[in-house]
């Protein structure tokens, strides 16, 4: 399992669901992106241009209001430049507003000014410890690469004090254990996320986190209540069925990959159904998922390759040596392709 790719399907799991909003599980292969919007009573109407010179109220509680409103306005518009002229103006005016240091923070986030955004979000926490979007948005940030656990876990306990039994306080927090490697932490709040709030996406952060800390039972066990309750995104599905497979609930690997194939019949699922099938004793149909795969990209060298050892298991060593050629020449210099020329060397001895 390659670790940089599974660390990534895990951050895509965290809650993100920052800024209060929640973010379904997307594909589970790139984290949700960026700082969320929370929810605002009313923004004001869309704006793409500056008012007026004088258009903003006299008073300085006015000018305040007016210039979050606009700054608020921009932000929707994906207007973030503007956007924090509008923030730093309200700031000045009334330098407490925990909402205009939290809007500031999520223009500047948007504009890759990471430094400036945790900033924004600590004086907005210091102005109101109760406004959970700057607690969310400022321990994601924490949580992105490279990641300070230690202080997201500070912000996100702080935070769940004001509001106890929050889903995805909980969620973000487990993650953060989960990056410690403190797999008791880290279950207890994913546990306490679920019972606030049961969702295929916690479920694959629970699972993924357990995974990587090679407690395999209980990952497969998360992972196939969250293969369940996954509608037809096929690449959260075949996520899920790469870690099965490793888990060795094999059966639920092929339950996976079957979903997966039946919406993208890809070469890579089949190969992946096939291993499985292998590991469950069914060499007929592994051997027919490897050919089906090479069916679908000739090129394949992992389906070459697994055919050949399905052939090797058959006692049929000139059709395995004939796919594990094949394997070698598109592996190129790939391990796949160094382990089938290494087989093809053995296997030219022995059929000569």
């Amino acid at each position: 399992m390659n670790k940089k790719w599974l660390s990534r399907a895990a951050r895509a799991a965290i809650a993100a669901r920052r800024g209060g909003v929640c973010v379904a599980l997307a594909a589970c292969v790139a984290a949700c992106g960026g700082a969320q919007e929370p929810p605002r009573e009313q923004f004001a109407d869309p704006l793409l241009a500056d008012p007026p010179d004088g258009s903003d109220a006299a008073t300085s509680k006015g000018t305040s209001t007016s210039a979050l409103d606009r700054g608020v306005a921009y932000i929707k518009n994906e207007k973030y430049e503007e956007a924090k002229q509008h923030l730093l103006r309200a700031i000045e005016h009334e330098p407490s507003s925990a909402e205009a240091h939290y809007y500031l923070g999520l223009a500047r986030e948007k504009t890759n000014d990471r430094a400036g955004a945790e900033a924004s979000y600590k004086k907005a926490l210091a102005s109101d410890p109760k406004l959970e979007a700057a607690a969310l948005n400022l321990a994601a940030l924490y949580l992105d690469e490279p990641p300070r656990p230690d202080e997201a876990i500070a912000v996100l306990s702080k935070a769940l004090e004001q509001a106890p039994g929050r889903s995805a306080l909980h969620q973000n927090l487990g993650y953060a254990y989960g990056l410690k490697r403190d797999v008791a932490s880290a279950s207890k709040h994913y546990e306490a996320a679920l019972k606030a709030e049961d969702t295929a996406a916690t479920r694959f952060a629970y699972g993924a986190m357990l995974f990587e800390a090679k407690e395999l039972d209980r990952a497969a066990a998360e992972l196939k209540k969250a293969l369940a309750a996954t509608g037809d995104d096929v690449a959260t599905i075949a996520t899920i069925g790469r870690m099965l497979g490793p888990a060795k609930a094999y059966a639920d690997c092929v339950a996976a990959f079957d979903r997966a194939i039946k919406l993208k019949p890809e070469a890579e699922f089949h190969v992946r159904r096939g291993t499985c099938r292998h590991e469950l004793g069914d060499e007929p149909g592994a051997r027919a998922d490897f050919q089906a795969a090479i069916k679908v990209d000739p090129r394949f060298a992992a389906a070459h390759y697994y055919l050949g050892l399905s052939f090797l298991a058959e006692r049929k060593p000139q059709s395995a040596l004939a796919a594990l050629t094949e394997a070698g020449k598109h592996g190129g210099d790939t391990e796949i392709g160094k382990r089938a020329r290494a087989r093809v060397k053995e296997l030219s001895v022995r059929v000569k």
